[in-house]
C-alpha cells in the first residue's frame, strides 16, 4: 500500500498513477525471481556466475533499502543516493549476466528502465518538495 505521504507530494507529470505503482513493483519482483532462477541454474562454482549472483543480491538489497528509505523514512534525498547506486549495480549485473545467461541479461533491461524512471521521479520529488527534511529522525 502506497503511504498517504507519497500521495500528498508534488510529483513530476511523468509519475505513473498510484494505482500502477504496486503492479509495476509486483512485475519487477516476478522478473527478478526469474533472473535469480536463471543465475541459480548456471554453475555457481564458476567465477562469472558467482560475481553475477553477488551483484544480483547487492542490487536486491539496494532495492529493498530504497523502498524503505523513500517510503518508510520519507527521505527522497537519501533514497536518491541509494537508487543511483542501484542503477549502477543493475548495469554491472546486466554486463556480468551476459556471460552467464543471455535471457537473464535481457530480463534485467525492463528493471533497469524502471529503476532509471524511478530515480528521475525520486530526484524531481526531492526538488519539487523543498520542505521535506533531508533526514527524518
Amino acid at each position: 500500500m502506497i503511504p498517504s505521504w507519497f500521495v500528498s507530494l508534488q510529483k513530476p507529470a511523468f509519475t505513473p498513477p498510484v494505482s500502477l505503482i504496486e503492479p509495476i513493483g509486483a512485475f519487477i519482483y516476478v522478473v527478478l525471481g526469474l533472473v535469480l532462477y536463471l543465475i541459480w541454474q548456471a554453475d555457481l562454482k564458476k567465477k562469472d556466475t558467482k560475481i553475477c549472483f553477488h551483484l544480483f543480491v547487492i542490487g536486491l538489497v539496494l532495492n529493498v533499502l530504497w523502498i524503505y528509505v523513500f517510503f518508510g523514512l520519507r527521505s527522497p534525498f537519501i533514497a536518491f543516493s541509494i537508487i543511483i547506486l542501484l542503477v549502477a549495480v543493475i548495469l554491472c549485473t546486466i554486463y556480468q549476466c551476459f556471460r552467464v545467461s543471455v535471457l537473464a541479461c535481457v530480463l534485467l533491461v525492463p528493471y533497469l528502465i524502471i529503476a532509471i524512471i524511478a530515480a528521475l521521479i525520486n530526484f524531481q520529488i526531492f526538488v519539487m518538495n523543498p520542505n521535506i527534511p533531508l533526514i527524518l529522525i
